[in-house]
């Protein structure tokens, strides 16, 4: 967990300071994961050092994920694109499967597991993956939810800029204008933001 607010830090410092970086919102998580991604890689391919981080915490830190995914959860609109974004996702790594003469429970493990479900429901998957035969499935799944987490933010910043741009959608930005609230509408409001917190820790 150092180590990950470590690297947190180091994103969120560059990130305000390269501005390449800000200008395509490129979030500061990916930054610095990556940059210690190549750097425990180098380490290893060279002999100098290998990292092997104790995961005891890993069920509990599931449980937070997994209930911030579901707290956020809406449905509608997992129902009006998410549904068709799978099947896509898994009849598309299926099909490569097939074509490239492999397991199509291997394409399973680089399709809407670990695309739409991200590292968490690749954790939660790769071993029941594995339990059918598909050695190294956890890893598999881990590797294409990384793949999809940094190709999609290192992607997605830069499409974003250009359609809000474009679209000149910041023109279209109404600010809110809370001055006529009284001074107990402002206490009651910062109040009321407390308890989304509140429930999402009682869940845990």
């Amino acid at each position: 967990i150092a180590v990950a607010v470590v690297v947190l830090m180091l994103g969120k410092f560059l990130k305000e300071r390269v501005e390449l970086l800000e200008r395509f919102c490129i979030p500061a998580p990916v930054i610095g994961g990556v940059i210690f991604a190549i750097f425990t890689c180098l380490c290893y391919v060279t002999g100098i050092a290998e990292f092997s981080f104790d995961d005891i915490l890993k069920e509990v830190c599931m449980v937070f994920f997994f209930t911030s995914v579901g707290f956020q959860a809406n449905l509608k609109v997992l129902k009006s694109g998410g549904i068709t974004l799978i099947l896509c996702q898994n009849f598309l790594a299926i099909g490569l499967a097939k074509l490239l003469h492999i397991s199509p429970l291997v394409g399973l493990c680089t399709g809407s597991i670990p695309m739409i479900g991200g590292h968490g429901t690749a954790g939660a998957f790769g071993p029941v993956l594995e339990d059918f035969g598909v050695k190294g499935a956890s890893t598999l799944c881990t590797a294409a939810a990384t793949f999809g987490l940094i190709a999609g933010s290192v992607m997605g910043g830069p499409v974003g800029k250009r359609l809000i741009e474009k679209k000149n959608l910041l023109d279209t930005v109404v600010v809110e204008d809370d001055s006529l609230l009284i001074e107990d509408e402002r206490k009651h409001e910062r109040h009321a933001s407390m308890y989304p917190a509140a429930v999402f820790q009682l869940i845990i």
